[in-house]
């Protein structure tokens, strides 16, 4: 029987494990080795981490991070809008969005701007019409070529209305992350009443230049700015993040003029129309209320050489010249109340042509004006007369008729709230190279002295207003929120000009110029208006007063208030023209400034006529004849009642109703619309124009503040482009 051979006797090592062939013992101790290593880089990675935070490079490294994906964007806070005396709005700003795409939008793939770049061209082509869908094309596939990040689409800005249409354009509506579509809001500056004012509300330019009250309240206005964080996301796409360095911005305040917009729109139209017929160069136009000191209308226009006429510099308040005439109102309120000349002096101003020490003085009025009183040298203008009356009480000591001139204070700034005074001179005995033997005698009748027409037009409100000079005021509340912030009150600049004596005879011989001198056109049998005329040739550059042609430069004014008996406003007329030599144009200051001040005063005074003659209410019997306009039957009830209308039918409680010539009643069919009148009461002016842009009506608004009222009755149905009317005020 064969024997089973014995087991295998077994190697040295461990007893009871396995042996390892060699093949797995290598394998091993490299995994070891690898393990070790990876430890080790483990380790390594981690102590960059915490070094990158705690070390010496951490902030330097994570300042790198921040940069390329976070941001910090500015927000700038609403700026204020300005209004009228009465709330209506003269500048606001509207947003309007620029149109951008990003070509290297993660979801904007080459299939899908292939498919869609045809039909959006089309879409652009047919909605701006400055390019064809081929023009717009090619910029488009040019511009995901080279993967622009923030293409301009066009050139032309969008409203709201427009730009929710745009987005519903080929690859336009799938947004900036898949179509790459942009639409960057910017505000901008419009003025509800066109040209109404442009040139004294002023506007603020990039390169920092500040005009008019938008120059002036400029700190007011805009606000103060905020900051928010982005993340990139994808792309060039940013979105805001939660972060305690996010900042809410502050609007601005808003502005409330004295400005109103009737009578500057009067005194604008009539400007205008005369500039051209009297073929002046230049004008400008003021109305100021007696009392306060508001400037009520402020106007400026330019002739250019092609005819066209804008408003382009702000005369009235910018431009000092030698005056002329208007500023012999100075000489005489010195003569009657420092040197106590009285208004009947003789004064011989012989045949029109005299020699005052080196200066010959010339009167307009051929062969001169004789004897006169000191009341008829101003009511004639004679240069000769205030001349002589001039250096008779001061020929000895120019320095007092001087120091009597600047004691109206018409000699310094009046520190006006708009920038661009220009700087009065009134020059001195002192002054190096300023004063010599003829500059007493030329500053008699509106020579060696400039001013702007805005302080000429201050020192004859004074007189209007029993002597009490008050500085032009231009502002006179700042609102945020519809609260008021803060208040402009009258800044009275010298509270006598002079004693109530010599008052009352500078206002009579006012109101002498127009009943016997130079101003009799302004005669009318309504109202008395007290007025100065001048006439001034002006200096221009090395030529002096005469140009390299012979023809010379004249600035005709006139300034005077309404009604002499009660001054309520002033009013201030000055324009510039050019009289070639043997030319018949007008250049007198009542021949070029006279009929646009009459054509002003006039419109003044009608403007205001209800309001110094009231109509006492009376009860008036219904009139079948007439006709009420179609309206809901509430407000027709109320106008019935406001009217004090007797008689009138009973009106239906609600509904649309209207008064026929019968006298019936009449409930027209509605209309068929669509239904969605958004409520936009208690929203600010910029929602409430959105909102109803967005649903398609054509917003119209007034008054400033909150929406307290709307047109069109919320929830009822309306047409597309239906206009709706939104009453701002306080709560």
């Amino acid at each position: 029987m064969a024997q089973t051979p014995p087991p295998p006797i077994p190697s040295a090592g461990t007893p009871g494990k396995p042996q390892r062939s060699p093949i797995k013992e290598a394998i091993l101790r490299r995994v070891k080795v690898l393990y070790v290593l990876f430890l080790l880089l483990g380790l390594a990675v981690l102590g960059r981490v915490v070094w990158l935070q705690v070390g010496s490079e951490g902030k330097a490294l994570r300042d790198l991070s921040d940069k390329y994906s976070y941001r910090t964007e500015v927000i700038e806070g609403a700026r204020g809008n300005i209004y009228s005396d009465d709330g209506r709005l003269l500048a606001t700003s509207i947003p309007y969005y620029e149109l951008r795409m990003d070509m290297a939008a993660g979801g904007l793939t080459p299939e899908l701007f292939n498919a869609n770049v045809d039909s959006l061209s089309l879409c652009l082509a047919h909605f701006f019409k400055d390019k064809n869908a081929a023009e717009y094309k090619a910029e488009l596939v040019k511009a995901h070529t080279e993967k622009k990040r923030y293409h301009l689409v066009t050139r032309r800005k969008v409203n709201f209305l427009e730009l929710q249409l745009i987005r519903t354009f080929p690859l336009f509506r799938l947004g900036p992350n898949r179509g790459g579509f942009l639409a960057i809001e910017n505000n901008r500056r419009v003025n509800p009443h066109g040209e109404l004012a442009r040139r004294t509300l002023g506007f603020v330019n990039q390169s920092g230049v500040k005009l008019g009250i938008e120059g002036g309240f400029d700190d007011y206005l805009k606000g103060q700015p905020g900051q928010t964080l982005k993340q990139k996301i994808s792309g060039n796409f940013w979105t805001p993040i939660a972060s305690d360095r996010n900042i809410d911005p502050v609007d601005g305040y808003d502005v409330v003029t004295t400005l109103n917009i009737e009578m500057q729109d009067m005194v604008q139209s009539a400007l205008r129309e005369w500039i051209v017929e009297a073929e002046a160069d230049w004008g400008c136009v003021a109305v100021m209320e007696v009392a306060t000191g508001d400037i009520k209308a402020l106007s400026n226009v330019t002739r250019r050489s092609d005819g066209t006429l804008v408003e382009d510099y702000n005369y009235a308040i910018g431009m000092s010249m030698e005056p002329g005439s208007t500023f012999k109102l100075a000489g005489l309120i010195a003569l009657l109340d420092d040197a106590r000349m009285p208004l009947s002096t003789f004064i011989d101003t012989e045949s029109g042509v005299v020699q005052i020490g080196p200066v010959k003085v010339v009167d307009s009025h051929a062969g001169g004006f004789g004897g006169l009183t000191l009341q008829q040298v101003f009511e004639k203008s004679s240069n000769i007369g205030m001349a002589k009356a001039v250096n008779r009480a001061y020929a000895g000591q120019p320095a007092k008729f001087v120091n009597a001139i600047n004691k109206l204070g018409i000699h310094k700034p009046l520190d006006l709230q708009l920038a661009g005074e220009a700087r009065p001179l009134v020059k001195h005995p002192g002054m190096k190279n300023g004063w010599d033997g003829t500059t007493l005698t030329m500053m008699s009748y509106g020579y060696a002295v400039r001013v702007a027409p805005i302080h000429t037009l201050a020192l004859y409100n004074a007189v209007a207003n029993g002597g009490v000079m008050v500085k032009p005021m231009f502002v006179r509340e700042l609102r945020q929120y519809d609260k008021t912030v803060r208040s402009f009150p009258t800044d009275t600049l010298n509270r006598a000009v002079c004693s109530q004596a010599t008052l009352r005879n500078v206002q009579r011989a006012l109101e002498g110029v127009v009943v016997n001198g130079t101003g009799k056109m302004l005669q009318n049998p309504k109202y008395r208006i007290a007025a100065k005329t001048g006439t001034a040739q002006v200096a221009i550059g090395r030529h002096g007063y005469r140009s390299s042609t012979g023809g010379r430069h004249y600035l005709g004014s006139m300034v005077g208030y309404l009604p002499a008996d009660k001054p309520k406003y002033s009013i201030i007329v000055a324009l510039k023209t050019y009289h070639p030599e043997g030319s018949k144009k007008p250049y007198y200051g009542v021949s070029l400034a006279g009929p646009l001040f009459k054509t002003v005063a006039d419109r003044v005074y009608a403007m205001n006529y209800n309001l110094t003659n009231r109509v006492v209410p009376r009860a008036q019997a219904f009139d079948p004849a007439l006709r009420a306009l179609p309206g809901p039957s509430a407000q027709l009830g109320e106008l019935m009642k406001e009217l004090n209308v007797a008689g009138a039918p009973r009106l239906p409680y609600e509904g649309i109703a209207a008064i026929d010539s019968g006298g019936r009643v009449v409930v027209p069919a509605p209309m068929p619309m669509t239904a969605g009148v958004p409520d936009l009461r208690g929203l600010t002016l910029s929602e409430a124009l959105e909102l109803s842009e967005s649903v398609g009506l054509r917003p119209k608004f007034t008054g400033m503040g909150v929406v307290l009222a709307q047109s069109l009755e919320a929830g009822a149905p309306f047409e597309q482009g239906t206009e709706i009317l939104i009453t701002l005020g306080r709560k």
